[in-house]
């Protein structure tokens, strides 16, 4: 027998004993990248499926553009492992531009335990040849499990590195077999019964202002991106003292975009992080506030905050929303100041409750009633809000609790996965007292028709579960392949599949309106709507979920009398179009896989 006969007789009883004590699924999506990059996401660097070198077949995973030891190449294990069981782990890697380094699976594990970042395997890979890890893990949850994550991490910054034929072996979970929408329905909405006030709908202007406002169509984007979408609320990026230029173009942006509307929208105002002079680490990515004497520069922050509202009162802007510090609890490799809870023991990071307290006091000092509401903390996720919002000094100074849906694995493709954290996140913050919820950033696919509904089903669930006051996508436009439009280039532009969705509420629903009673006994139809103050136009949204059924809704309207109505409705084929309309009367055909919004008119009693 030859040696490398030898050697792979040996592998395949290796590979046969532990699939026989593992069970013999590997239950991990397109695991030798033969499909793309399909089930594999970035770790905030760059991936790419190449054709060379590959360790079996036509494809692996290169992973490049790292900035940190971290950044790699991850996979969601959600809903796929079996609590208490062990799973096999193994994979091959090879480096590019390094001779030899460090490179590591481990999984990230979020449940109310907190974050747990868990090594399962490591080895010195080199440039040579192809070098196998392999490992073993168990799942233990503690609560909620929010976010189950394996991925690749290790080399230092800057080394390039490629992944092959990937296995976690386990038992399979067990699916519930589905049941077929019904293609009937009965609905209700009851004006009677009253939830939360909205704040209104909206989305931010971040990042790529200068894409924006010089456009050779901008004068289009206006239209569509403000007054079409009938925006309430726009966040945008605190640049005074950063970058004067982008704080201009959010200026005119502003501006444009209220022309448009032919209103004044609320500006939500949020720091991705201070000016450099006030950051510990001189730099506008990561750190935390600087220390003059061994004190954090609290005062300082605060100061930079009332200048720059006062910059943005001189251009006509007044802010109704304030935001000290966007995802407070997440080092960012772009613009980006972590914040603890309270100052660490060690002094290493600031405490975000005197950071909020600072800024409020001196901003009551300053500007008195007409300071902007202040929202606390803006956290990446509803998971890490809580020791944030308990360790505050005066709830009294907080209007409403700011958050983001991100650290949730595949939530935004399946926004039924939020509903635990949502009903857990309500129990915890009803002990602090009765205050508006703002989701204030996510983003699911926006080019897809996939991504478009689950953005429906996400904005559907926050407004009904979690019962926010606000719900803001993330990025108004952006550069192509994401945004409610992409911006592809100085003279066009793409309007994607979430547009239409996210606008067959945010076209419908205005501030102040309120959320009533809806409900509907099938279980492929949701249903919420909302009313106007003068009781005189209500708005049902209306999602189909199926993807196999169309529905024939019989919709009955409690407590007040409706004398005409409009059906607009999207789908695949259908762009939020007018598509009939509708008197209170008669049955409502719910296309398949579809968001359909009903305006309607009533006598106002």
């Amino acid at each position: 027998m030859s040696y490398k006969s030898f050697y792979s007789t040996v592998f395949i009883l290796c590979f046969m004993s532990f699939v026989y004590a593992y069970g013999d699924s590997n239950i991990l999506e397109n695991p030798g990248f033969e499909k793309g990059r399909e089930g594999w996401f970035s770790r905030t660097c760059a991936v790419r499926v190449v054709s060379s070198p590959v360790h079996s077949g036509n494809g692996s995973l290169k992973v490049f553009e790292r900035k940190q030891t971290w950044q790699g190449a991850k996979q969601s294990l959600f809903d796929k492992l079996v609590e208490g069981k062990p799973y096999k782990v193994s994979a091959w890697v090879k480096l590019d531009n390094a001779s030899n380094d460090f490179v590591a699976i481990s999984v990230e594990k979020q449940d109310d335990s907190g974050i747990n970042y868990i090594n399962l395997a490591g080895t010195t890979a080199t440039d040579t040849g192809w070098t196998q890890l392999s490992g073993e893990f168990t799942l233990d949850v503690t609560g909620v499990l929010t976010v189950l994550d394996i991925y690749f991490e290790g080399p230092k910054p800057g080394v390039i590195f490629y992944i092959d034929d990937v296995q976690v072996y386990g038992p399979e979970v067990e699916t519930a077999e589905s049941i077929p929408g019904r293609p009937e329905a009965a609905g209700q909405i009851d004006v009677k019964t009253r939830h939360q006030k909205i704040e209104g709908l909206g989305a931010s202007t971040a990042f790529y202002t200068p894409d924006l406002v010089n456009h050779e169509k901008k004068n289009e984007l206006y239209n569509l991106l403000f007054k079409d979408l009938g925006l309430d609320i726009l966040r945008i990026h605190n640049y005074y003292d950063i970058n004067p230029q982008n704080f201009d173009e959010t200026v005119e942006i502003i501006k444009s975009g209220q022309a448009a509307l032919g209103r004044d929208m609320k500006i939500m105002i949020s720091s991705w992080s201070p000016p450099v002079y006030l950051k510990s680490n001189s730099k506008i990515s990561g750190g935390t506030l600087k220390k003059n004497n061994g004190k954090f520069a609290y005062d300082e922050f605060a100061q930079w905050w009332h200048k720059s509202l006062v910059a943005l009162k001189k251009e006509g802007i007044n802010v109704e929303y304030l935001n000290i510090q966007n995802e407070t609890d997440y080092p960012a490799p772009w613009n980006s100041c972590v914040f603890e809870a309270t100052e660490t023991a060690d002094q290493t990071l600031a405490g975000y409750d005197k950071a909020f307290e600072t800024v409020w006091q001196k901003l009551n000092t300053e500007m008195g009633t007409d300071m902007p509401k202040m929202l606390a903390p803006e956290t990446s996720s509803l998971g890490h809000s809580e020791r944030y919002i308990k360790n505050l000094d005066s709830l009294s100074h907080v209007y409403g609790y700011a958050h983001h849906l991100y650290n949730c694995s595949f939530c935004g493709e399946f926004p039924d996965r939020f509903i635990p954290s949502m009903n857990l996140f309500n129990e915890l913050v009803s002990q602090y007292g009765s205050k508006p919820k703002f989701q204030t950033e996510f983003e699911v696919e926006p080019v897809t028709w996939t991504g478009a509904m689950s953005t429906a089903l996400l904005i559907h669930n926050s407004m009904t579960v979690e019962e926010v006051a606000a719900y803001l996508y993330w990025d108004l436009y952006w550069n192509p392949d994401s945004g409610l439009i992409s911006i592809n280039d100085p003279v066009s532009y793409t309007i994607n599949s979430s547009y239409y969705t996210f606008k067959q509420y945010s076209a419908f629903i205005d501030s102040d309106w309120q959320r009533v009673d809806a409900s509907t006994d099938n279980t492929s139809l949701r249903i919420s709507a909302y009313i106007s103050p003068d009781n005189r136009k209500i708005t049902a949204v209306i999602i189909n979920t199926s993807d196999d059924v169309e529905i024939s809704v019989d919709l009955s309207i409690k407590g007040i009398y409706i004398t005409k109505g409009e059906i607009y409705r999207s789908s695949q084929k259908e762009n939020c179009v007018l598509a009939g309309n509708y008197n209170g009367k008669g049955l409502l055909k719910m296309p398949k896989s579809s968001v359909t919004t009903l305006l309607l008119f009533t006598g106002g009693d």
